[in-house]
């Protein structure tokens, strides 16, 4: 064979070897730098539009971003106006929201602030009176419109998150007379179609929850968490199952404004004092139980090694008798008999919809950046409570 005019085709020395990996990591290394500051440029060239242009708080002084979410993005802003400074809360919000998500969220805000709920912060209006503005960008190479809205900066701490959640019996009392403040002063807040949410009502969602689920889990992808989720499907189809509340039960229940993301970390303390709830781009009309379990779920769920997914029962209890402290002075009645009947299966519903949304955010929303290993604990988490409520039924009814 005449090898003259052909190429070896050689092993590479491991030495060379280990020289191209440093040369790759080098080179992704400066990629990202490069992609995080001008990603940083378009957030410092949006803003800054929005304080020229769009509102008169006057000009923006320093851009901070706020941490924890999943799919908007926060910012902590500096303004300075006739030489005072203050500070502003900006969201910009997921690709997916609609004109009437955000419309309901505002309009639910201001009403329930009319109605003496003090916590929540002030939507401001634009020079020509909107809610939140528009703006385009380019994603994956295609033109999409984001929406940004700017708020009264809440004052307080921010002491817990979704996961630490393990708070003070007295913070839990505050944590459910602060539900119960929001549920009173949003009672009779009715969305006309301009502030329809695009998302269905719990008692709509979790008969479809199987048809969706089983979809998901047989999308032709090949990932860690998808092949988990999949396998995890039967058990979580046989909990839809045992949860039902039947179309009757479920029209006894009482509907209200619902936050439908209330946790510990979209609160604001001043010492064990609830000062400040916000994140409210999950509202909607609802059954109020549902937001109360949904709202147990996420504070007081354990998730240390040895308990992981159990509800914590004093901490339950104090939650929920805040919550019942501030009733009996409302148009918003107290627990009915028929609240009492559904509670525990309206409790499954709740790490149902967790899984809804783990689902929707690693599949749809957020597929490129949540990790699979992360998705992967949220679900056992919620599986385990799943579980654990089956086995303690009898307790949580006797709570109750």
């Amino acid at each position: 064979m005449d090898t003259s005019k052909m190429k070896l085709i050689a092993a590479i020395a491991p030495l060379k070897m280990e020289q191209y990996r440093e040369h790759l990591i080098n080179s992704r290394r400066h990629i990202n730098d490069i992609y995080a500051a001008v990603e940083s440029q378009v957030l410092y060239n949006q803003l800054h539009k929005l304080f020229d242009e769009d509102y008169d708080l006057g000009s923006l002084k320093d851009i901070f971003e706020v941490f924890g979410g999943y799919t908007n993005r926060s910012f902590g802003v500096t303004v300075v106006k006739d030489g005072v400074e203050k500070e502003y809360f900006v969201r910009k919000y997921k690709v997916e929201v609609t004109d009437t998500d955000v419309l309901m969220e505002h309009g639910l805000i201001e009403y329930a602030i009319k109605n003496g709920f003090k916590e929540a912060a002030t939507v401001f209006k634009t020079k020509d009176g909107r809610s939140y503005v528009k703006c385009d960008e380019l994603k994956a190479g295609q033109a999409v419109t984001r929406v940004f809205a700017v708020y009264r900066y809440l004052a307080g701490t921010d002491k817990y998150t979704w996961i630490a959640n393990e708070s003070t019996p007295q913070e839990f009392w505050n944590l459910g007379a602060l539900l119960a403040r929001f549920h009173s002063s949003s009672f009779g807040f009715n969305p006309d179609k301009s502030q329809r949410k695009t998302e269905p009502k719990i008692n709509v969602l979790v008969p479809d929850f199987k048809r969706m689920f089983s979809e998901r889990a047989a999308m032709p992808i090949e990932t860690h968490f998808h092949s988990y989720f999949s396998q995890a499907l039967k058990e979580i189809l046989r909990h839809i199952d045992e949860q039902k509340i039947s179309p009757e039960e479920y029209e006894a229940l009482v509907q209200c404004p619902i936050h439908g993301d209330y946790h510990a970390g979209n609160v604001k303390f001043d010492g064990e004092q609830t000062v400040g709830l916000y994140d409210f781009d999950w509202s909607k009309v609802d059954i109020r139980l549902f937001d109360l379990s949904l709202g147990i779920v996420y504070c007081c769920s354990s998730w240390k090694m040895d308990s992981d997914g159990q509800l914590r029962i004093n901490d339950c209890l104090n939650f929920l008798k805040g919550y019942q402290s501030v009733l009996g002075s409302t148009a918003l009645p107290s627990f009915t008999k028929a609240e009492r009947q559904v509670f525990v299966r309206m409790l499954s519903s709740a790490y149902l919809y967790l899984i809804y949304w783990l689902t929707e955010l690693w599949y749809y929303l957020d597929s490129e950046n949540i990790n699979d290993y992360e998705a992967i604990s949220y679900l056992d988490h919620f599986l385990r409570g799943l579980n654990w409520l089956r086995t303690n039924s009898s307790l949580l009814a006797e709570m109750v």
